[in-house]
């Protein structure tokens, strides 16, 4: 036995390793913390649609005011996520995620107690930069606590939160809101709303805590050349998953990791001139230089216009359909009643100012909710059969139709099915789309180019929500329009696109 031992390689690779250990208790935890994480994080963008609604008697905010607080978060993680990128290469997976959850966490629960319109759009920025950690961060984390082959469909499985969120945030409003109380601490007001900035915090602040207890990265931790480090954590991962030894589960007394090659993988070190902003342009440049920079152009492109038209609109939803559940004549399309204003009175006292938030407004959002949890759910049947240009072309297609229908619809349930269609349909294009960029450029630069791209994304969500928030009561059916127009391009782009039909 001893000679058969002795035989055996000292160096082990870490994947290697990970097989032998087997998938486990660590993978499954570390599944459900990413659904935490990820729920936190867009919870509290999907949430403020119900928020400026039941803010504006504190706020007394205008249409262009609300544009402005959905937006600041959102405008947060585009300037931090690719920086958050980078740190996580330095310092650590773990670190950045912990420090930025926490102190997302805590500037929102710090929300809770604004009563200054313009302060809680800053403290919200800087929450959004804070929180930008995350899906910088946690799929690495993830992906590197899994061996290849189980990678992507963890990976895919975490994304799917963003759905469960979709109908939590409207449940969860629903409950609260559907109560009329006030605290009054002098001249601070507490309403109900401000409630819901505590429970979007809640999975964030549990995952946070969870995570307390789990170790850094192996595969980071060697290509730090911290191996012993490495090697202390693949046996925290043994123990906690088999409940044995690692050299049992090895069968070998003494090894060793074999090192991650650093190249690539510690960007912030490759050049020791500049900071880190002009390392990051340095890094980025590949993907504008031929033969990448058509496509990875066009694909930002298309990625912003799937943002702009899909996740614009869902976060003004919620305002929309209240103001659209407010009218008695069913006999008017949707431009003919959000042309009427309506907001918080202006010289109304506090007290005696009321919000009234129809059920209508939650029921279809989390009609739409479940809509993304259906339609997340047969995508990936669709793909291989039909191809990923063919899927992209029908859906765009349809989100256009819906579009262009809602322009003359009466019906509210018609209206409801459009509404659901022209968010559905281009936002389920965005994970299309990202799979696309993977494709289309090298295995060095992909990570950078889904970061750059989801940054343009996110940019594309800032733009139509300040778009709405300003031009919706006057432009009604102009506003809608663009948006249409703005899907009809990212056909045209899809189109010139080489995207493969078969996956």
């Amino acid at each position: 036995m001893h000679g058969s031992l002795e035989n055996r390689p000292k160096v082990w690779d870490y994947e290697t390793v990970l097989e032998k250990i087997g998938y486990g208790k660590t993978q499954w935890i570390l599944l459900l913390v990413s659904g935490l994480l990820t729920i936190t994080t867009v919870a509290a963008q999907q949430a403020m649609g119900i928020i400026v609604i039941a803010s504006q008697c504190d706020f007394h905010t205008t249409q262009a005011e609300k544009g402005v607080m959905m937006a600041t978060r959102t405008a947060g993680l585009v300037l931090s996520t690719i920086i958050w990128g980078y740190i996580s290469d330095d310092i650590g997976r773990r670190k950045v995620l912990v420090y930025g959850t926490f102190a997302s966490n805590a500037l929102q629960f710090s929300l809770m107690f604004v009563s200054d319109l313009w302060l809680f759009n800053f403290i919200n920025f800087l929450a959004g930069i804070s929180v930008g950690s995350v899906p910088a961060a946690l799929y690495p984390y993830l992906g590197e606590f899994n061996i290849p082959r189980h990678r992507a469909v963890t990976i895919n499985y975490s994304t799917m939160f963003v759905t469960v969120s979709a109908i939590i945030v409207p449940a969860a409003a629903w409950l609260i809101l559907s109560y009329d109380w006030t605290i009054t601490f002098g001249d601070f007001v507490f309403r109900p709303w401000r409630l819901m900035l505590l429970i979007n915090l809640l999975p964030g602040l549990i995952g946070g805590l969870v995570l307390l207890y789990f170790p850094e990265s192996p595969k980071f931790l060697l290509s730090q050349d911290r191996t012993q480090e490495a090697i202390e954590v693949v046996s925290w991962i043994s123990k906690f998953n088999k409940g044995k030894p690692i050299q049992q589960v090895m069968d070998y007394e003494e090894f060793t990791l074999k090192s991650e090659d650093p190249e690539g993988e510690r960007l912030l070190s490759d050049s020791q001139s500049g900071g880190i902003l002009t390392k990051i342009v340095r890094a980025n440049m590949p993907l504008f230089h031929k033969p990448h920079n058509l496509n990875f152009i066009l694909c930002n492109l298309a990625v912003f216009g799937l943002f702009f038209g899909s996740c614009g609109v869902q976060v003004w939803l919620p305002d929309i359909v209240n103001k659209l559940s407010g009218d008695g004549n069913n006999s008017s399309t949707v431009c003919e009643i959000l042309s009427v204003p309506v907001g918080a009175p202006q010289n109304v006292a506090l007290e005696d100012c009321t919000v009234h938030i129809s059920s209508k407004t939650y029921v279809d959002n989390l009609i739409v909710g479940f809509a993304f949890l259906f339609g997340f759910s047969i995508q990936g049947f669709l793909l291989n059969p039909l191809g990923r240009k063919n899927v992209l072309f029908a859906a765009l297609g349809g989100a256009v139709l819906s579009g262009f229908l809602l322009h003359f619809i009466e019906n509210p349930t018609g209206v409801l099915i459009l509404f659901c269609l022209y968010i559905l349909l281009p936002g389920l294009c965005i994970s299309i789309m990202i799979g696309a960029i993977v494709d289309l450029v090298p295995t060095h630069l992909r990570s950078k180019a889904v970061s750059f791209c989801m940054s343009m994304g996110r940019l594309g969500v800032i733009a139509s929500t300040n778009w709405i928030g300003i031009m919706l009561q006057p432009y009604c059916n102009t506003t809608f329009a663009i948006f249409t127009c703005t899907l009809i391009g990212c056909v045209i782009i899809v189109h010139y696109l080489p995207i493969k039909n078969s996956t």
